[in-house]
């Protein structure tokens, strides 16, 4: 059934510019983006357009860009009063950033959206119109295919299809997070948060009810990615070590399938030199090889414990998510 727009003394009175729609807030992260900030909101404005009985916020939360991408938002903020700006007093990284850039707006409904336009703004349309029909309190766009790197995008499909498996709960494949997100959603995470959030995965294990919209994922339209190597699997164990506690359950039945096999091989070996006493050699390569297996296996156990317990750690430190310099004209909360 139509979704029917929340009271007005739920929101802040400077959200609402109508009585008649729902008000929504974009919420686009940046970082040195100057390159696509125009031809973002070009393209943006023309799918708000389609929603004239809707009042929308356009919120930019600038990770300290060392380009002029912070100069072209005042300069959109002085055209367009939809147009707001928020401004981090340093980098804190793209999980942060983004993350702030998610829960501070106070809407109807979030829509999360990168600035890099290799997820389209024209879908922002097909999320609403979802969003409005149904009774999904998130739709997530995924991506059905890409015009990135074959072998990138490969990766990333196999790291989700892993992730799923691993997860203790039904998992969202192949999406940056752009998607449309319910006020309910938004306010349950806002308390659920922690200081390095995985969203995408919160979304899925606290049980909100998701939905997905298929599309064409573009190559980079501008400027230069930020995202490094190190980037991309720090988050991709951030996914795994906060969706998942398999890796440990692997671990143990790991440690007990290795002990019972070693005892099982030292009964052999022991065995046959009893029987062979004459001809039978230990050998020291066998010696070697078993002793660097296990010598590996303990490694990597303790890497995977050691990431386990980093989390905890972070998580203890209860940090705010980013320390914001400005905002400006952002509909935001009681502080």
């Amino acid at each position: 059934m139509p979704r029917e727009r929340q009271p007005k003394d739920t929101l802040p009175a400077a959200c609402f510019s109508s009585t008649l729609g729902h008000h929504i807030a974009i919420c686009i992260p940046c970082y040195n983006e100057s390159s696509n900030v125009e031809a973002l909101y070009v393209r943006l404005s023309k799918v708000l357009e389609q929603f004239p009985d809707d009042a929308f916020s356009v919120v930019f939360a600038d990770n300290c860009s060392t380009d002029h991408t912070v100069a072209l938002i005042e300069g959109l903020a002085a055209r367009d009063s939809r147009v707001g700006l928020i401004r981090n007093v340093s980098n804190f990284g793209f999980v942060r950033s983004s993350a702030n850039a998610l829960l501070v707006p106070d809407a109807d409904a979030n829509v999360f959206l990168m600035a890099d336009l290799q997820d389209p703004p024209e879908l922002v349309a097909d999320l609403i119109t979802a969003w409005k029909q149904g009774d999904n309190q998130v739709i997530f766009a995924v991506r059905r295919s890409s015009h990135e790197s074959p072998i990138l995008f490969l990766c990333k499909k196999i790291y989700y299809a892993t992730l799923s498996w691993l997860s203790d709960y039904p998992m969202v494949r192949d999406t940056t997070g752009f998607g449309i997100y319910d006020r309910s959603v938004i306010l349950a995470l806002r308390e659920s948060i922690d200081s390095y959030p995985f969203i995408k995965g919160l979304v899925c294990a606290i049980g909100f009810k998701w939905s997905t919209i298929p599309y064409v994922s573009a190559d980079r339209k501008g400027g230069s990615s930020s995202a490094s190597l190190s980037f991309l699997v720090d988050f991709g164990v951030l996914g795994i070590v906060t969706s998942s506690r398999k890796p440990m359950r692997l671990i143990t039945t790991a440690g007990l399938s290795l002990g019972a096999l070693s005892i099982l091989l030292s009964f052999v070996v022991m065995l046959s030199k009893l029987i062979f006493w004459d001809s039978f050699q230990f050998g020291l390569a066998m010696l070697s090889i078993s002793a660097l297996f296990f010598a590996g296996a303990m490694m990597f156990a303790l890497g995977i414990l050691g990431e386990y317990i980093g989390f905890i750690n972070q998580r203890t430190l209860r940090l705010p998510l980013v320390v914001e310099r400005s905002r400006h004209n952002v509909p935001s909360r009681q502080r």
